[in-house]
């Protein structure tokens, strides 16, 4: 079947007519409604209530419908509530999102915010209600729809769901006759949905978001380092001669892979076109993809690293070696990240009538001078040693 999936998510008991009459809407529209209580709701056994409702949204929805009434519902160990959590896991997602609230909830907002200490029990179980709705208008600056009964939000869905859909056919259009093939192959629909739409900045929208799909490649690797996780060691050091070698082709090594990224970075320039003029797309990919291959050269190099064999008294070298690096790596996981702060803070000052047309795109990398002076100190004492021992 390709009908589309229709995620509603609310409290279920306070609302649960409204629920009914748009299960049946979206049915009538010719669409699959995904509800909690209704005996098509795909359900992982082995899965607890709230997992499997988090997991619908993830794997199965491709519209999110959003309703809050007077209710926050139960919450869970994250300290927010089921709506709240399918919500941020529809946002994550990046699927079509439209949130109704109900009319007497807004009109108290604004009191909840003067007065947050006040008592709200006759309109609200719970004040973090307010704040579920502040960040969905706030944070996420959500359009967001009124009402009072399930008339107005089905009367909403339809012209809005009508719109969306017209959309769509742009969106496909463009799709086939715009999108290389080469793109459609190798790139998330994050990228994709970017190069489609083409909004302000969409080179470095492109670039970012690139590096974050490439490098959360990695993401396991790098966890296997912060939670020391490591392989078999590919090295047992006991002669002391032959840890300061190694030490030293590990430091030259590491200097080799922060030497790479200080020479990918001019070539980022020479892909992003002029003001007014068009950049190499899949140059930029191919930038996002070397970055990622020294990001993981990088994380092998931790691990080797820390997992080599030495002597209990020389684990300190190992160390200190490791920690160098640290920086390093958290600056290459937190840029693209940072490109993307840029970008939104670009996008409020545009909607301001402010024009901002320099993106900072450089990155200062440089190992850590604590742990290269201790390394250095360890070195000089174990090199003191073994002339020592030779004379």
């Amino acid at each position: 079947m390709n009908n589309l999936n229709v995620f509603v998510s609310s409290t279920c008991f306070d609302l649960s007519q409204i629920r009914s009459n748009l299960k049946d809407f979206i049915e009538q529209f010719g669409h699959n409604p995904v509800l909690s209580e209704t005996n098509n709701f795909p359900v992982e056994p082995n899965l607890d209530a709230v997992e499997n409702c988090i997991k619908n949204v993830h794997e199965f929805a491709d519209i999110f419908v959003l309703i809050i009434g007077n209710r926050y519902g139960s919450i869970i160990e994250t300290g927010k509530s089921i709506t709240n959590t399918e919500y941020l896991t529809a946002q994550q997602k990046g699927i079509p999102i439209f949130c109704f609230i109900d009319k007497k909830i807004l009109n108290a907002l604004s009191f909840y915010r003067d007065n947050k200490d006040g008592n709200y029990t006759k309109i609200v179980d719970n004040v973090q209600i307010f704040d579920f709705v502040d960040d969905i208008r706030s944070k996420a600056n959500r359009w967001v729809f009124d009402f009072d009964d399930s008339k107005e939000i089905i009367s909403t869905l339809k012209i809005q769901l009508s719109y969306l859909f017209k959309d769509s056919l742009k969106v496909k259009k463009i799709f086939d006759t715009d999108i290389d093939d080469f793109f459609k192959e190798h790139l998330s629909i994050k990228c994709l949905k970017i190069l489609v739409e083409k909004k302000s900045h969409f080179e470095i929208d492109f670039l970012a978001q690139t590096f974050i799909d490439e490098i959360e490649k990695k993401e396991f690797l790098k966890n296997d380092i912060e939670y020391s996780i490591l392989t078999e060691p590919k090295h047992y050091i006991s002669d002391n001669s032959e840890l300061t070698r190694w030490a030293s082709n590990r430091l030259k090594a590491v200097g080799q892979i922060t030497s790479n990224l200080s020479s990918l970075f001019p070539v980022v320039h020479k892909f992003i076109g002029e003001l007014g003029q068009p950049s190499d797309i899949k140059g930029l990919y191919y930038v996002s993809l070397k970055y990622a291959q020294i990001f993981e050269q990088l994380l092998n190099w931790m691990i080797d690293v820390k997992s080599t064999s030495v002597k209990e008294n020389q684990i300190n070298i190992k160390i200190y070696l490791a920690d160098m690096a640290f920086d390093v790596l958290k600056t290459l996981w937190d840029f693209p990240f940072g490109i993307k702060r840029q970008l939104e803070n670009i996008k409020k000052e545009e909607l301001l009538g402010n024009t901002i047309t320099t993106i900072d795109l450089n990155m200062k990398l440089q190992l850590n001078e604590a742990a290269l002076n201790k390394f250095n100190a360890a070195i000089l004492e174990l090199s003191t040693q073994i002339n020592n021992e030779i004379n």
